[in-house]
């Protein structure tokens, strides 16, 4: 029985070599455990952005557990001050800083466009449906000069509309408060030379006509305009109710667009043009950009980073900013928003360090 057992092995393991020595066992080297970021970064600024920052922390935070953002809506003034005094790690804004406030900042800044955005022409007219105008209309109708929505310039803009005689009806606080003013401002400057010579008050807006609508009761333009039939005014772009439609504007190739994902989108590509140097400035306007498909009352969003080292938080903040421009794009899109061009995108990237 021993000898036919032990022939049984030998077939199915074969014979031992002569001096063979068992081998030890290997193990193969255990890969070192990812390190996990650990870090606290407190952001502050633009209300427009919120929705999406609201979205990018979440996805973001739950693939780096170990990171926490926190971000409040303040809006783009409040998180600029913020970040001067080195209250917080980041600020977003719709206007970028300017020199002077950078030189206040005391540390290299670097500002970098993170989303697209736009302002749009509100207006309340039951009967009216579809309403177009062109840039010089726009301007001669928020300086007071066009005060019905009968003028044969809005006619002539909107062929074969049903336009009421009535009195156009305009928020008098409209263009203060609000960043959107700088977006509005600049657009109609480049497109109205009355507009552009106009007198401004301290928010860089013509003086208030004599003819503004004077409104008591819920603040802000969209509140005004939802609930005053004939008024107009204009905000951020974003769903309305149904009381408050958004305009089409006329664009740089003569081409009447309403904003959209893909019309903003398109607006942003206009800013590679300027980014031919190394280290490229990105405060960048994108109003009244070339091209049949752009929507011409577009802008950036800008994110505000301090240029420096020695902060912990740093490391973790330089991540999160790389994921905003390359993965957080894919998020925007499913929110309804346009993305950044991918050329602006990989321009971006060679400056976050």
């Amino acid at each position: 029985m021993v000898r036919t057992a032990l022939a049984m092995l030998l077939l199915l393991f074969g014979h031992p070599r002569v001096g063979a020595q068992s081998e030890p066992l290997r193990h193969e080297p255990t890969p070192p455990k990812p390190q996990v970021l650990q870090a606290q970064i407190n952001g502050a600024g633009s209300t427009t952005i919120n929705v999406r920052f609201s979205a990018w922390i979440n996805e973001y935070q739950g693939f780096h557990p170990g990171i926490r953002i926190s971000y409040q809506p303040i809006g783009s003034s409040g998180g600029v001050r913020q970040f001067i005094e080195r209250n917080i790690s980041f600020a977003a804004t719709d206007v970028p800083m300017t020199n002077e406030q950078i030189a206040k900042a005391g540390v290299r800044v670097l500002q970098l466009p993170v989303a697209l955005t736009a302002v749009v022409p509100l207006y309340n007219l039951a009967q009216v449906s579809k309403l177009q105008l062109s840039g010089t209309t726009l301007a001669d109708i928020l300086l007071g000069k066009i005060t019905k929505w009968s003028d044969p310039a809005i006619a002539a803009d909107n062929p074969g509309g049903n336009l009421p005689a009535t009195e156009i009806k305009i928020f008098p606080t409209f263009a203060t408060g609000t960043t959107a003013v700088h977006v509005m401002a600049d657009y109609l400057s480049k497109v109205s030379p009355t507009f552009k010579a106009a007198p401004t008050n301290s928010s860089g807006w013509p003086e208030f006509h004599s003819t503004y609508y004077h409104y008591k009761g819920a603040e802000g333009t969209e509140a005004f305009v939802a609930t005053t039939p004939g008024a107009f005014g204009f905000g951020w772009q974003h769903p309305y109710s149904e009381n408050m439609r958004s305009a089409a504007v006329k664009n740089s190739d003569g081409e009447f667009l309403t904003a959209s994902p893909e019309s903003i989108a398109a607006a942003g590509v206009s800013a590679l043009s300027g980014l031919q140097n190394q280290e490229p400035d990105f405060r960048i306007s994108i109003t009244n950009a070339p091209g049949k498909t752009a929507y011409p009352v577009a802008s950036f969003i800008w994110l505000i980073l301090p240029d420096e080292d020695g902060r912990p938080e740093n490391v973790a903040l330089t991540d999160f900013v790389k994921w905003i421009l390359t993965e957080g794009q894919k998020s925007a899109l499913k929110l309804g928003y346009g993305a950044l061009p991918e050329a602006l995108v990989q321009a971006e990237l060679k400056q976050v360090r």
